[in-house]
């Protein structure tokens, strides 16, 4: 776990940006998004969450951030998460202070760098107070199937606060608040709440005859002289109406008082987090700091052609295949230094058909996919580097600028800038790629400086800082 990963929240009270480490930052927000009553291992697994919701967020791993403010992670609002100072915490637990403080800690120090992953990315890790019986399948609420958001029975929270609610409104109030219009006539002349009175059979002038209550059938003057009526001519008007609601939230992921009971019953949190997000797995994310700026990032590098496929060949017999090849090896090391997970489609000279490139990157699904290659033209006046990127693909447009820009600086190859590209790999892809033409074959002098092995490291260097200038460490 890096110790130097840090989040950053705006908070409007103040009007600041603060910035604090991530292991911090869940112990802020615990106390803030569980009763700190709750068993241990089930702040364990609110910890969990916290945490995981606040890695898939972040800007800085390619997060969304604070949609209100910028440049932010979240900001300490009902927007984001408000959550409560030391002082507001004092304030409220009193004498229990130090014991919930302690509690807090040991919570988030037993779950240190643990977060919820489904095909090793970050999950949207929803939960709620209690789901009354059973979680929500996700396409009922956001109208979209998660595979870890499924329906789950709970029989766990049945002891909650929150297990059942009733509210009783007068048809007025509902009519305000749906901004709706009952039809009274229709209340008055019918008359019948199904299940409740049903059967009312009157006379040619309105009088009742039978009516049906509650599963028993009385005559119309039997109700009038039982509820002490004025006559056997009337009607059943609701004024209110009472609705039982059972659980709290929408149902959907974690419920707490659930996760409270099986802890209280002996599950520990993995298990908990097990039962309600369906095919996940609890794992120690990596997480880029100040030596490893690019962990947890996987890239998968593509030395074009290879094998009897020569590619272009220049005047003096340099091959493109082996040129790329030795690129590629210069920056794997060098990125894996860094943090980075990195992968060649070929580590020899050997060829490898593109549909098999891309079903390795449909393997590994990397962050981005690089494919090197070099230019020739018929023009050998012609020099410099350019990158290709799919139309609507801004990621790895964004990343082909900052490697071109650090090759132009670095060893004064001309940047001929990014485009548009329609090439079998870019299309083919799902996952950002970038494919970079490093230089012109045609021309003589770019030709011998790529046979040049301190050229070829010079160049490895440049393309890893754009590489980093990318993900802004």
């Amino acid at each position: 776990m890096s110790e130097d990963f840090l989040i950053c929240f705006f908070d409007p009270e103040n009007d600041q940006i603060v910035k604090r480490p991530l292991e911090d930052m869940v112990k802020i927000l615990l106390p803030s998004q569980i009763d700190i009553s709750f068993q241990l291992e089930s702040l364990k697994a609110q910890a969990v969450i916290i945490r995981t919701n606040l890695i898939r967020n972040s800007l800085k791993l390619g997060g969304k951030g604070c949609e209100k403010y910028e440049n932010v992670d979240l900001c300490k609002s009902d927007h984001c998460h408000d959550f409560y100072s030391l002082e507001e915490l004092k304030d409220i637990w009193k004498e229990d202070f130090e014991m919930n403080i302690e509690k807090i800690e040991k919570a988030v120090k037993e779950t240190e760098g643990d977060i919820l992953t489904i095909e090793g990315k970050p999950i949207m890790a929803l939960y709620h107070n209690t789901c009354g019986g059973s979680t929500e399948n996700s396409e009922n609420i956001i109208k979209n199937k998660v595979v870890y958001l499924r329906k789950v029975l709970c029989d766990y929270c049945i002891e909650s606060p929150n297990w059942e609610e009733s509210k009783e409104y007068f048809l007025e109030e509902i009519e305000k608040k749906l901004n709706i219009k009952f039809s009274k006539d229709d209340l008055f002349k019918k008359g019948e709440i199904s299940g409740y009175i049903d059967n009312i059979v009157r006379d040619e002038e309105n009088r009742v005859r039978k009516i049906k209550i509650g599963g028993k059938e009385f005559t119309g003057s039997e109700i009038m002289e039982l509820l002490d009526l004025s006559s056997n001519r009337f009607y059943i008007c609701p004024v209110s109406i009472k609705i039982v609601s059972r659980g709290s939230g929408e149902g959907l992921g974690y419920c707490q008082y659930g996760g409270n009971e099986m802890a209280r019953r002996g599950h520990t949190y993995k298990e908990i987090l097990d039962y309600y997000y369906t095919g996940i797995k609890v794992e120690r994310c990596l997480l880029p700091s100040i030596k490893k700026p690019l962990m947890g990032k996987v890239i998968l590098i593509d030395p074009g052609h290879g094998g009897e496929d020569f590619g272009y060949v220049g005047n003096n017999g340099l091959k493109e295949k082996d040129i790329v090849l030795s690129l590629s090896k210069e920056i794997k090391p060098k990125l894996e230094r860094l943090g980075a997970k990195v992968y060649l489609t070929r580590n020899k000279d050997e060829n490898m058909l593109l549909n098999k490139r891309t079903k390795m990157a449909d393997s590994i699904r990397p962050d981005f996919f690089i494919s090197f290659h070099m230019d020739f033209f018929a023009n050998s006046n012609n020099r410099g580097c350019k990158a290709y990127y799919f139309r609507g693909d801004e990621e790895s447009k964004k990343l082909g600028v900052k490697i071109l820009e650090e090759i132009e600086r670095d060893i004064n190859i001309k940047n001929k800038g990014v485009r548009e590209g329609d090439f079998y790999l870019l299309k083919n892809l799902n996952t950002s790629s970038l494919i970079i033409e490093l230089g012109y074959l045609s021309n003589l002098e770019e030709e011998k400086k790529f046979s040049d092995k301190r050229f070829i490291k010079q160049f490895s260097e440049a393309i890893g800082k754009g590489i980093l200038q990318y993900f802004e460490y």
